[in-house]
């Protein structure tokens, strides 16, 4: 009798490649993010009336911008929220004059590849919603060269300068940390149904928020620097914050609607 062997079935094989230029940034934001001692704060707002007005906005005015005006403002009447710990040449705090809000945003560069960049808004606390609101749309639709053309050149860099250049930038110079990174962030995928409780934080603060249920309530994330904050001040802020997106940001919202049934016209 002839016997044959027993042919072993093949097995797929894995591939591997270089870490991509463009993953870069995560990355050193990942390393930075790890000397930074932070905690979450939640809080349920109460949003519904704002929603409202937002939808029947043109243009519609996005859900990020409302939040870093809002946030702007209450950081302007709390200087600690625009503190920054700084480690060298000895530990100490330093107080930036306004805020500077840094958003991620995910974009597809001109090689196709999936990343995610940074826009900065400058004061966003003294610009109105529709300035931010261009700003945000550039942030979205304008080459990334034009948006995070700094960022692009750190990334080019060879990877030990790259990340001295970070560690600088993160522990020796509070003005250009907060000029170049931020006074405080704003992460969220709440526009894709999710919310991102624990992104890495580098600045004094950070926010996320989820989506808005039927009954128009939204939970919403502060990230803090437990070198800077304690969680009253942050859950102060929480609550001013929701007060300011329900009040100040709501009558702009209104104040906007005769001006723009106008340009429409």
């Amino acid at each position: 009798m002839q016997t044959h062997p027993i042919e072993k079935p093949s097995r797929p094989k894995g591939s591997r490649r270089a870490f991509p230029k463009y993953r870069e940034t995560v990355l050193n934001i990942i390393r930075v993010s790890q000397n930074v001692p932070s905690f979450p704060l939640v809080r349920k707002m109460q949003l519904g009336e704002l929603s409202a007005i937002r939808k029947a906005s043109n243009p519609r005015i996005a859900w990020s911008t409302l939040f870093a005006k809002a946030y702007g403002l209450v950081c302007q009447r709390h200087p600690e929220l625009r503190e920054l710990f700084v480690k060298y040449p000895t530990k100490h705090l330093y107080l930036h004059p306004k805020s500077v809000a840094s958003l991620s945003v995910h974009r597809q560069d001109e090689d196709g590849n999936h990343r995610l960049i940074w826009g900065r808004w400058n004061s966003p606390e003294s610009s109105s919603l529709l300035e931010l609101q261009e700003q945000l749309d550039a942030f979205c639709n304008a080459p990334i060269g034009d948006v995070f053309g700094e960022g692009l050149w750190l990334e080019r860099m060879p990877s030990l300068l790259r990340q001295f250049v970070w560690w600088w930038v993160t522990n020796w110079s509070g003005r250009q940390r907060a000029k170049r990174i931020g006074t405080f962030s704003i992460s969220s995928v709440g526009g894709q149904g999710a919310l991102n409780a624990h992104h890495p934080l580098i600045t004094t603060s950070s926010l996320a928020f989820g989506p808005l249920d039927e009954n128009g309530n939204c939970e919403v994330v502060l990230l803090c620097d437990h070198r800077t904050l304690d969680g009253v001040l942050g859950a102060r802020a929480l609550q001013e914050l929701e007060k300011t997106l329900a009040g100040q940001l709501v009558d702009e919202l209104r104040s906007l609607a005769p001006r723009i049934a106008s340009d429409a016209a």
